[in-house]
């Protein structure tokens, strides 16, 4: 390749504007829905509900797939920050820290959707948001993983 060409290539432009903006957007997305969704459960007694062998709603797997759903769901939060700090300044470190966050999360993802629907309660009522964090998932692996492999724009612009 060229210098001229090569050089047209360097940059944060191009197809890699989409996996930035995830890396902002996602993460707020993320600490949004742990906000309204996963905080009421701590905070209004509803673990308590769930995790409670004489109450009604109680399964064994509720307490410890809750916790595996925050900690994982935090975990993505500091993988996709951390890579938003090598991708900006430009580091020879972002495609191995966004392939690696896009892998633990797919993992994560399928993981969870698989769990819960071990909790029959969980298992009968419909979730669209779980199929929709599932098919990201599955989208973004499938999309940036390659992309971030075999480009040449990543390549020529993730070097210091």
């Amino acid at each position: 390749m060229t210098d001229t060409k090569q050089s047209t290539l360097v940059g944060i432009s191009g197809w890699l504007i989409l996996p930035l903006l995830g890396l902002v957007i996602s993460p707020l997305r993320i600490g949004h829905d742990l906000y309204t969704e996963m905080w009421p459960i701590f905070s209004q007694g509803h673990w308590d509900i769930l995790t409670n062998p004489a109450s009604q709603a109680y399964h064994r797997l509720w307490g410890p797939i809750l916790a595996f759903e925050f900690i994982g769901y935090l975990s993505v939060i500091v993988l996709e920050i951390t890579a938003l700090w090598f991708f900006v300044r430009k580091s020879r470190f972002a495609p191995k820290l966004v392939i690696s966050m896009l892998i633990f999360s797919l993992v994560f993802a399928v993981s969870d959707f698989f769990l819960s629907n071990l909790i029959p309660a969980v298992a009968k009522q419909a979730d669209p948001s779980s199929a929709k964090e599932l098919g990201r998932a599955i989208f973004s692996a499938l999309v940036w993983i390659p992309y971030f492999m075999v480009s040449k724009r990543v390549k020529a612009t993730f070097v210091h």
